[in-house]
């Protein structure tokens, strides 16, 4: 048995771009899109909305990011790659 945080959700992989130690930011998901997310992100998360980080693990559609001092996780859908 596995827990799951509020990233995971079974389907397809959508991370076949992003890789470790690449560059991404942040974005807003639209409430239409995941509204649990969304309201996380602005209420908790809104100092690094738009910031890019560096990419630390991941793992199905979870991905780590790494913002100067500190660590978040992230779905795969809420990342923008930069090249």
């Amino acid at each position: 048995m596995q827990q799951l945080s509020i990233f995971d959700y079974p389907g397809d992989s959508k991370n076949e771009a992003i890789k470790l130690h690449d560059k991404v930011k942040l974005k807003l998901l639209d409430e239409s899109i995941d509204w649990e997310i969304h309201n996380y992100r602005k209420y908790y998360c809104d100092h690094l909305i738009g910031k890019v980080g560096i990419v630390l693990e991941v793992n199905k559609n979870t991905v780590v990011i790494q913002f100067a001092e500190e660590t978040v996780i992230c779905d795969v859908s809420e990342l923008e790659w930069i090249a």
